[in-house]
Parts: structure tokens; C-alpha cells; sequence
């Protein structure tokens, strides 16, 4: 149903709230000559013709004219009159953030009988490397689901990580994908907090297809207005409302009777639900004065299950009966008395997109525009069943999330050579992720359960989590044009605003080893954490952050065909105190501080170069200030270590027994009495503390880019791009290794493993101590290739790209929680980590579009195909030890020392033995070395990793974390759109029919997706150090079979062909 439409209000104007530096408007400047010289005093009239709004501008004495404040888009006509001149007039379209130099050579109008008008080159001032995409492709783009990702997969610089549906992220030029940033309208539309795979403030795509005007990726744009990001900027203009009345409505229907149903010779059965429907509207409320242009969307959908018992309908079937699972149910619900679910549940999600756009030329010399987006949207998430587990309906979670944004940009005419531009954005978005059964349930685990894991409950990240976040955003900016230069200055201030409740396993956690133990109330391990107060809200991360930014900016046109910019930048952050754990300070002699007294300041270079009539060269260098999730601030101030504690035994008097029956509850806790008493003590002090380091500096870039752009013959246009960034990178660290710091910084410890790498000595079980650093650096490089050529007249145009990637980091921090960021990325030393291969790297990517239009229906109604074809490299993967232990006794044997939440994620890199190795070992604990067993399983091991890992190289030393790459994908997509005249003159029925995977359509062989998890790592061995002399390879890691080596998984419906019906009428 439609929620919210009628809620806009121009009291929405003064309600809500981000923005961080990037330009909003677009520049026209050129000259007017004849033949004799420049041409001073000539009248240049510029017009955006939906609007018919104009101004006019004096050409100097050297001919020039400058026009600046423009809104993107077009088309603009440019008129040029002078006394005695024969007028002249250009058609053109403007990109957000770029100069369009667009010259004019007159001629007298007594020698003139008749005017043929020559068009010259048109230049654009490009910012970086980038590609623009207009609102005709974007309707042409194969797109089932109408998201944005794959309108920004036109960008050769970009892939997808899409492998599964509703887990996709956007990673440019191989870059994290967290650090893009997205910017519709002015206004972020990034996931600032840091949750989202995609990056969007939602769960899927926040903006419509059909309102988008212009589309632009930017890569390292020169100018000092863009910051914080690493990947590059994405620039969406939407549609604004013009002299005509224009709307449309569509309806799309993309469920499982548009999809297929066979994979490789196997019936496959998906149960899909999909529907969307889009409406807009807009049009002048004052003729060329006030315009409006107002957007509503809705989705709804039900995806199937990847993995799930008999009968669920699920992608995978699993050998559990529904029998089965509710003897497990009804033990967890005989239990605790609260009704887990069963394995199933509705999976039906929908996503809401709103918007409303005021355009208003206050007169000749004011332009003020508003900007209202709500999007609201929900996604089932959390534990779900797997190849084997399986999770009951409780221990999944509802991810509601609600992002509104309003701005006010004014730009005023203060002259014709000074423009300023004032600019207000708002943001606020509310989270909340929410068990089924709600947030008052213990999570349980059954480690075996007819051969399965069973989960049930809230996962220990969501029993108390809710997040609120608001941004306030000012900027006020100068432009002045003065002969050859353009001088920018600017102030930008930020106010981040979070509130975070965030207690991990804050209801408790029970395992037992088997149903027959859960039936008995036998427990295996507990383990539980709260606010030392009880109350979770005492417990929450309240804190606000500022950023205030000051640029310089200069752009230097030598002369028609050469232009320099040069721009320097000054950021400052500054933030709230974090609680003051006072055992930590008395322990390290430093406060577990948050964000505060950072600055950096950064420079820009630029070059736009025209080298002939078919070249050009840009060049752009500079220095620029990363992004990072504010979730990683957040920690510091969420987990402190002074509100909140772990269950230790010693405190609270808790019973000797492992028996539930034997614990006491008071009203409806989770907890029993004892564990809060524990957790309450004053003085137990074990809650882990993340904190950001004294010497921690906001990390930057130093990004070089060059980009030749040159008409080949028979009209093909070709760019070569090339992108070096050296990049410093934020980083976890641990501190409480049982070795002294020097300052803030860990020591390595002396205590070694068989191979040579540090073993720590960490005793707690959660309640770790880390910090955020940075370290230097990390580097990335990106070149491109692209051809592009048209076709009969425009009407056919076809493109080849090709990229590679080369990057190298420490760590990937691919998560939000220190201990995840800590751990997920493999690692020797995770406290001294070296460079290597990152998993967001795309190391070969291939593109390749094609798009035509015929006219078989007449003039009136075309036909327009397009195909899309992308190859790509796999990820990268690398094998490991499985080194996960819950028990502390066997952190140095089993962990190298890491603690439970630091150990749990398996990614230290294997050792590679060489034949007979003497720090290797092939029975249980050494016992039984010559044995027949021993040698065999020798043997077996050797073939493995040398022959089918391929890692014969590295006997002797620890694999590196590039052992190769997870398969390569392709895909082809389809789509048609077809045009028919409408009711009435003017009016359009368009059809689309996009076809994702049209491989797969063609051979239900073609088109599979397989993938492997997604850092990389993959456990191979056990990890069991014998006597601090030998590692142990008698047993594999848990669950892992050498006929899987690389535990690959198919994606059942990214594999299958997928289309969407749509039919849309526009008028």
C-alpha cells in the first residue's frame, strides 16, 4: 500500500538530517573571436529550454565569458549576438561538477551571403576520469530489478559483488565498496553508518529509475569540493519539473513465472514473489518561475530460501523432515517457554522510494531548489540455514530502515563574475533489526541435531540493537571568474549525530551438544554480556562528531586548449569524550578515546588538455581524505568497557552445574539471577573496550590519474585510462597481548609458532582490547582500455572495455565490529599485518554493450535493443588453519594465542609443509609418526596442497593470501524497450522486457554463478601445535572435505534467467 505519500509538506523544509563536500551546479565558458581577434562586448544568452529560464553574460575584452551556478542537465541553448557579427547559437548538455568551454568563431555580417555555421570541438573539463550516463540509457539498461548497480556496471571501473540476491556491493576501481560515495542531488545517499553490503541508506536501490536526469562516476576528481571517499563519486541529478506537465506510471512483474527452472540438467523449483510498480509527476506550478517534480515507487518482495528442510520450498534441500525439526522446536520451546518458530517464515519484504523536487527562478539573479527523499524499506536477514545448519524462523532477524533527507540550495547572481551558492542537507535514517520472536530470547545452539547444527533465537548482534543517526550539513561557497580564472573558495560544516545501542549477546547464549542433551536441560557452554546497570539504554553510544572544512581553488585556462587546476583543502574533526574507562587507563596509561583533534589537509592538481582535433589528455593528482563507516567510530564510544560486562563466574555466585533447571529467572529475564549479579559487580571490569588510538590520523590517498581520450579513424572513440593510488589505511590492532607497548603501539611477542609467526598470549574470552590505527600504506592501480563507436546515424552504438586491477593491502575491513575487521582478512601477524592481494580486487574485467534502435513500427513508435556483457575474474582465495576455540586453555596450541572472538574466524594462513617436514607432524599429537597411517595421510595432504591448491612453490613457508582465484562469472543481459503512441498526441505506452542471464536462457549449462566466501579464506587444516616444536595435520578443519577444496557454492538464483515485464505510460 502506498505509506507516507501524502506526508510531504513544506514543513519538511525546517524537520529532519548530511552532506559532505561536492559540487552541485555546472559551469559554461568559452570565447568569441573572428578571424581578426577576439571579440569583447559580444552578448551571450544561455537558456535551459524545459524551463525557459536565461541569463546573459559580457564577453571581456580578451573575449571570454563565463557562466557559472547552472543547474546539470539540459539542453541549454547558447546564443551569441555582437554589433556587425552574424549571431550564432550551440545545443549542449551540462555534467554536475564539469565545465563545458564551448568557443565561437563569428563572421562579419556585411561579407557574409549566406551563414553555414562549422561546429568546433567541444571540450569538457573533466573531473578525473569519468563516465556520464544520461536518462536515455538509463531506460535502455538491462535491469530486472531497476537498481542503480547496474546503470553504475557501464563504468568499466566498476564490478558487483552480486552472487546472491539482496547482497550486493559496488566496488570502483578495486577500492573498498564502503568508501564510495553516493550523492543524489547534493545529498548523501551513502550507508554513512556502515551496515549495508550495497552502500545504499536501504535495502535495495533508493532512487527510481525513471527520476534519474544524469548519472556520473567519478573516479579522482580534481576538484577540492569532493572528499571523503576512496572508491569515487557517484553524481545522480534527478528530473526537475519543467513548463509541460509530464508524468508517467509503471508497472513491473519480475516474480518466478519469469524465471527459469533448470540448472545443468536439474529441475529447479523457486518460489519468488516480485512486483513493483513506479509514479511521477511534474510541471510548472508558476509558468518559468516555480516547477515541481514529485516520484513514488513501491516494491514488494518474497525471496525463497537458500537452504532449508524437506518440503520449505528452498533453493537447497537439506535431509532434515519437518518431524524433525519440531521435536528441536518444541525441546527449545519446552525449555525456556518461548516458541522458537519453525525452520520457515514469510520472507516477504518491501521497499518504498518518495521524493519531491521544487524548482524556483526567484527572479534573474536568485535560483533556490528543494529537495525532499523518503525511503523506507525491510529485508529478512541473520541466521539462516546452511549446508549444515539450520536455523529456526526466531533466529533470523526484520531489518526496518528509514532514511529521510531535505536540502536548500540557493544560488545567487551576485554578479556576472560572482556567483555564490548557499547549501542546508538534512539526513536522519532510523535501524532496527529485530527477531521474529523479539528481542527477549536467548539464542541456542544444538551442535548436533540428526546431523546438523540447529540455531534458534536472536544471533548475539541483534538481542539489543538500535540505531539512530542524523546528519546537519552548512556549506557556503564563492565563485569568481576574472579574466582566464575561476577562483572557488568554500566552508563546510558537519555535524554527525549517532545514537547506538549495541550490546553483544546481551540476552545470553546456550549450547548443547545434542537434542537429547537440550531435551534434558544439560548445558554444554553458556555465556551472556549486559549493562552493568540492567538497563540497556544506559548502555547506548550517544555521541556527536563535527567536520569543518575550508578549500581554495583555482582554474587556470591558459588558452583554448589548455586548462590547470590547482586546489588545496583543510578538514578538521573533532568529537564528543568517550565514558572514561578508568582500568584501562590505569592499565595502558592512555583513555580508550573516540574521534577528536584530527585534521588533514590535502591538495589537488589538475590538467585538461586538448592535443589536437582528435585528442585529449587529462591529468589529475592530488592528496584526498578517505571515508570511513561511521560504525567504526561508533565502537569506540558503544563498547568502552565502563557500562558494560561479560558473565564471569567468579562474580555472582551462579551454581556449580551445567543443569538449566538449577539457574534461577526472575520475572521474564533471559538471564538467570546470578549471571545478572555477575555482570552487575562493580568489580568485574570484562567488558571489551574499542577505542581509537592516540596516534590514529584521518587516512588519505595520493591518487594519480591520466586519461587519453583520441578519435581513431572510421569514427572510434578511444580512452585509456590509468589510475596509482597510494593509500593509508585504517586498521584494528589488539593491545591486551600480555606484551608491554611502546606508547600506544603492541609489541610483537617473542613467543613463536613452529613457522616462525608471533604467538599471543590472550587469557579473556570476550573481552579484548582494540584500537584503531592507521598504517602506510596500501596500493592500488587501475588501468582501462575502452572503444566505442556509432552506427547508422546514432541509432546503433557499441562499446568494448577492458580493466585491470592490481591491489594490495593490509586489510580489507570488510565488517563493522573490531573483532570481525580484526579477523576476517587472513592474515600471519593480525597485530602487524603485510600487504597483500585484497579481495576487493577485480584482477580482468571485460565489457562489452551494444544498443540499437529500429523503427519497424513507424517513426512514432522505435524499437530499441541493448546487451550487456560483462566477464570477470574471480576473487581471490587462500587456505588457512581452522583455529577455532572457545576454550582459553588452548588459545597458544590451537589460536596462536587469540582470544574466542578474535580466533572464531579460521583466516590464519596455512603453513605449507615440504616432504618430511620437521615442523610437521600427520598423526594425533605426534603419537604415531612412521605409522602407515601417518605417511598415508602424508601423502594425502602433500597432493592436496601442491597439486590441487597448486602451492608446491611455497613448501617451507605459510601460503600467501593469494593462492588463486574463485571461478570467473559471466553474464549477458537483454533488454527491449518498445515505444507505442499513446491516447492522446504526445502520450507513450512503453514496453520493457528485461532479460538478466540470457546465457542461462540460451543453455541451462551457461551462465552459473559459483563463488566461495567472501574474504577468501578457506580452513583447511586444524590447528593443534604439539609441544611449541610441530603443528598437528592429522585432521582436517571442521566440516571440511578435500572433494570441496575450495568450498564453492552455487547461487541458484543469480544462476537461473530472470526477467522483468514492465508496461509504463508516460504523458
Amino acid at each position: 500500500m502506498i505509506r507516507n505519500f501524502f506526508k510531504i509538506s513544506l514543513l519538511s523544509i525546517f524537520i529532519s538530517p548530511f552532506l559532505v563536500s561536492q559540487e552541485l551546479t555546472s559551469d559554461i565558458t568559452g570565447t568569441v573571436s573572428t578571424s581578426t581577434g577576439s571579440v569583447s562586448g559580444a552578448q551571450v544568452e544561455i537558456t535551459y529550454e524545459p524551463t525557459n529560464t536565461s541569463i546573459t553574460r559580457t564577453t571581456d575584452e580578451s573575449g571570454r565569458y563565463f557562466a557559472g551556478g547552472l543547474r546539470p542537465g539540459g539542453p541549454y541553448t547558447i546564443t551569441v549576438t555582437a554589433a556587425g557579427l552574424v549571431s550564432q547559437n550551440a545545443t549542449t548538455t551540462l555534467v554536475v561538477g564539469d565545465t563545458r568551454r564551448l568557443s565561437f568563431s563569428m563572421a562579419s555580417a556585411d561579407l557574409v551571403d549566406e551563414l553555414i555555421v562549422t561546429g568546433s570541438r567541444v571540450t569538457v573539463d573533466r573531473d578525473g576520469f569519468t563516465t556520464l550516463i544520461d536518462a536515455e540509457t538509463i531506460s535502455n539498461t538491462p535491469s530486472v530489478t531497476r537498481d542503480i548497480k547496474d546503470i553504475l556496471k557501464l563504468n568499466p571501473f566498476v564490478t558487483l559483488d552480486d552472487e546472491e540476491d539482496g547482497e550486493e556491493s559496488i566496488s570502483i576501481g578495486g577500492a573498498h565498496p564502503r568508501t564510495n560515495d553516493i550523492r543524489v542531488d547534493g545529498v548523501s545517499f551513502n550507508d554513512d553508518f556502515g551496515l549495508n553490503d550495497n552502500g545504499y541508506p536501504s535495502q535495495r536501490s533508493p532512487i527510481n529509475f525513471g527520476s534519474i536526469e544524469q548519472l556520473a562516476v567519478k573516479v579522482a576528481p580534481a576538484s577540492v569540493e569532493y572528499a571523503q571517499f576512496r572508491g569515487g563519486v557517484i553524481d545522480i541529478i534527478t528530473k526537475g519539473g519543467t513548463n509541460e506537465f509530464t508524468g508517467d506510471f509503471a508497472y513491473f512483474d519480475r516474480g518466478d513465472s519469469l524465471m527459469g527452472d533448470k540448472l545443468e540438467g536439474e529441475d529447479v523449483d523457486i518460489q519468488k514473489e516480485d512486483t513493483a510498480y513506479e509514479l511521477a509527476v511534474g510541471g510548472p506550478i508558476i509558468k518559468d518561475k516555480l516547477f515541481f517534480y514529485a516520484t513514488y515507487s513501491e516494491a514488494e518482495i518474497a525471496n525463497p530460501l537458500r537452504y532449508g528442510i524437506q518440503g520449505s520450498g528452498a533453493e537447497n534441500i537439506l535431509d532434515v523432515t519437518a518431524d524433525q525439526a519440531d521435536q528441536v522446536r518444541n525441546a527449545v520451546k519446552n525449555l525456556i517457554g518461548i516458541d522458537p518458530f519453525g525452520p520457515t517464515g514469510s520472507t516477504k519484504s518491501i521497499q518504498e522510494n518518495l521524493s519531491l523536487r521544487l524548482d524556483w527562478n526567484i527572479n534573474d539573479k536568485h535560483r533556490l531548489t528543494f529537495n525532499h527523499k523518503d525511503v523506507f524499506g525491510n529485508d529478512l536477514r541473520g541466521s539462516s540455514s546452511g549446508r549444515n545448519r539450520v536455523a529456526l524462523y526466531s533466529a533470523r532477524y526484520i531489518k526496518d530502515e528509514e532514511t529521510t533527507t531535505n536540502s536548500l540550495h540557493l544560488v545567487s547572481d551576485l554578479s556576472d563574475n560572482l556567483i555564490s551558492e548557499v547549501y542546508v542537507s538534512t539526513k536522519e535514517t532510523m535501524t532496527d533489526q529485530i527477531s521474529p520472536a523479539g528481542q527477549n530470547m536467548p539464542n541456542i545452539v544444538v551442535e548436533d541435531a540428526f546431523g546438523y547444527e540447529f540455531v534458534a533465537g536472536p544471533d548475539i548482534f541483534r538481542m539489543a540493537n538500535d540505531l539512530d543517526t542524523s546528519t546537519d550539513f552548512f556549506k557556503a561557497k564563492l565563485t569568481y571568474y576574472e579574466n582566464n580564472h575561476k577562483i572557488t573558495a568554500g566552508f563546510e560544516n558537519t555535524t554527525y549525530d549517532t545514537y547506538n545501542v549495541f550490546i553483544i549477546n546481551e540476552d545470553g547464549s546456550f549450547e548443547f551438544d545434542d537434542l537429547a542433551s537440550l531435551q534434558a536441560g544439560i548445558i554444554g557452554d553458556y555465556s551472556a554480556a549486559g549493562s552493568k546497570t540492567g538497563r540497556v539504554e544506559d548502555a547506548a553510544a550517544d555521541f556527536e562528531y563535527d567536520l569543518r572544512s575550508m578549500y581554495l581553488m583555482d582554474e587556470f585556462t591558459m588558452s583554448d586548449t589548455v586548462t590547470l587546476t590547482f586546489g588545496i583543502r583543510y578538514d578538521e574533526y573533532s568529537g564528543d569524550d568517550t565514558p572514561t574507562n578508568q582500568s584501562f587507563v590505569d592499565e595502558y596509561g592512555f583513555r580508550n578515546d573516540g574521534i577528536k583533534g584530527t585534521d588533514l589537509f590535502t591538495y589537488r592538481f589538475g590538467a585538461d588538455i586538448v592535443l589536437d582535433d582528435l585528442s585529449d589528455l587529462n591529468i589529475t593528482y592530488g592528496t584526498y581524505s578517505a571515508k570511513l563507516p561511521n560504525v567504526w567510530i561508533s565502537n569506540a564510544y558503544t563498547n568502552t568497557g565502563a557500562n558494560t560486562a561479560n558473565y564471569i563466574s567468579s562474580y555472582g555466585n551462579c551454581p556449580d552445574s551445567n543443569q538449566y533447571s538449577d539457574f534461577n529467572f526472575s520475572g521474564n529475564n533471559t538471564k538467570p539471577d546470578c549471571v545478572i549479579a555477575s555482570i552487575s559487580d562493580p568489580n568485574n571490569v570484562s567488558g571489551k573496550v574499542d577505542f581509537i588510538a592516540p596516534s590514529f590520523d584521518w587516512p588519505k590517498s595520493n591518487i594519480l590519474n591520466v586519461t587519453y581520450n583520441r578519435v581513431l579513424p572510421y569514427d572510434v572513440d578511444m580512452t585509456l585510462t590509468f589510475l596509482k593510488s597510494k593509500e593509508e589505511e585504517a586498521l584494528y590492532r589488539i593491545i591486551d597481548t600480555g606484551y608491554p607497548l611502546v606508547g600506544d603501539e603492541p609489541t610483537v611477542p617473542t613467543e613463536k609458532a613452529p613457522d616462525g609467526r608471533p604467538i599471543y598470549n590472550q587469557t579473556g574470552k570476550y573481552g579484548y582490547r582494540a584500537g584503531l590505527y592507521n598504517v602506510c600504506c596500501g596500493d592500488r592501480e587501475v588501468f582501462s582500455a575502452s572503444l566505442s563507436k556509432a552506427f547508422r546515424d546514432g541509432d546503433t552504438f557499441v562499446t568494448l572495455a577492458y580493466t585491470a586491477q592490481d591491489h594490495q593491502n593490509r586489510s580489507d575491513m570488510t565488517s563493522s565490529t573490531s573483532n570481525s575487521n580484526f579477523g576476517k582478512t587472513g592474515a600471519i601477524d593480525f597485530n602487524n599485518r603485510i600487504k597483500n592481494r585484497s579481495t576487493y580486487e577485480t584482477e580482468h574485467s571485460l565489457l562489452m554493450t551494444l544498443t540499437s534502435k529500429h523503427y519497424f513500427f513507424g517513426a512514432n513508435a522505435p524499437t530499441t535493443f541493448s546487451l550487456v556483457f560483462s566477464r570477470e575474474s574471480g576473487n581471490v582465495k587462500y587456505p588457512t588453519f581452522d583455529t577455532y576455540t572457545g576454550s582459553p586453555s588452548d588459545y597458544k596450541s590451537k589460536a596462536f594465542g587469540y582470544e574466542f572472538n578474535l580466533n572464531d574466524d579460521s583466516s590464519s594462513l596455512l603453513y605449507i609443509p615440504t616432504v618430511n617436514d620437521p615442523l610437521v607432524c600427520y598423526s594425533y599429537k605426534c603419537l604415531s609418526e612412521g605409522s602407515a597411517e601417518a605417511a598415508e595421510r602424508q601423502e594425502e595432504v602433500l597432493n592436496f596442497l601442491y597439486n590441487v591448491w597448486g602451492l608446491g612453490d611455497y613448501a617451507g613457508k605459510i601460503a600467501p593470501r593469494d593462492a588463486g582465484n574463485f571461478p570467473w562469472q559471466s553474464s549477458l543481459d537483454l533488454n527491449i524497450v518498445q515505444e507505442i503512441p499513446g491516447f492522446r498526441e504526445g502520450d507513450t505506452f512503453v514496453l520493457t522486457f528485461a532479460l538478466e542471464n540470457l546465457l542461462n536462457f540460451i543453455d541451462d549449462d551457461k551462465g552459473i554463478i559459483r563463488y566461495g566466501y567472501y574474504s577468501g579464506r578457506v580452513p583447511v587444516i586444524d590447528l593443534r601445535i604439539v609441544d611449541n616444536e610441530r603443528y598437528d595435520y592429522s585432521r582436517n578443519a571442521f566440516r571440511y572435505s578435500f572433494d570441496d577444496p575450495f568450498n564453492i557454492d552455487r547461487s541458484t538464483t543469480q544462476s537461473l534467467w530472470r526477467a522483468s515485464l514492465g508496461i509504463q505510460y508516460k504523458f
